[in-house]
């Protein structure tokens, strides 16, 4: 490693932290969904609301994937930040690497990708799936064994991750939608 340039590194490393923001954007945009709107987005034939409704069907697999990549470019950035620190400033650099990438991965990579994935699920998580879908057949076999591992763990403890993450509604929960969409409507009416 001492002979890349630490331009390099550093490119690197924002690469890393571009993919972080992207992975941490996709799990929270692609989980905030409301799943009403997706099925009637999947009944009007909307491409990336396919492709979404398709990865949500096995929510284990979409989660496995994304922390997968997540987990991944995450240790890559810590590595190649603590290369980066130590070659500018020695054995104190490790410290400072490790400070600096956990408030850079925090602010950059979780918390404005997923403030910004809540607040515009569905133009987030619709081209995201584009990307997500091949990139599951690619790495399906390591997700799989992952997968496996962790549901295994899930049996154990009386949860099957199978089951579909697009339950249907009690009659109450029903109601309650119902309810809300006509409060809704009201309020807007108002305005």
């Amino acid at each position: 490693m001492e002979d890349i340039p630490l331009n390099i590194l550093i490119a690197s490393l924002v690469v890393m932290i571009v993919l972080s923001a992207f992975f941490s954007g996709s799990e929270t945009a692609m989980m905030s969904l409301n799943r009403y709107r997706l099925r009637h987005l999947v009944k009007g034939k909307h491409r990336g609301a396919m492709l979404t409704y398709a990865l949500l069907k096995r929510p284990d697999r979409l989660i496995g994937l994304i922390l997968l990549g997540n987990n991944f470019v995450n240790i890559a950035a810590s590595a190649l930040s603590t290369i980066i620190f130590y070659r500018l400033m020695g054995e104190a650099g490790i410290a400072v690497a490790t400070g600096l990438l956990t408030l850079v991965i925090l602010i950059f990579g979780e918390v404005t990708p997923k403030t910004l994935a809540v607040m515009h699920p569905e133009r987030i998580a619709f081209p995201v799936a584009y990307v997500l879908t091949p990139l599951l057949r690619l790495m399906y076999p390591i997700v799989w064994v992952t997968n496996s591992i962790a549901n295994t763990l899930l049996k154990l403890v009386g949860i099957t991750p199978q089951e579909t993450a697009m339950q249907q509604l009690s009659s109450d929960e029903l109601r309650t939608v119902v309810n809300e969409a006509q409060r809704n409507r009201g309020y807007r009416s108002r305005q």
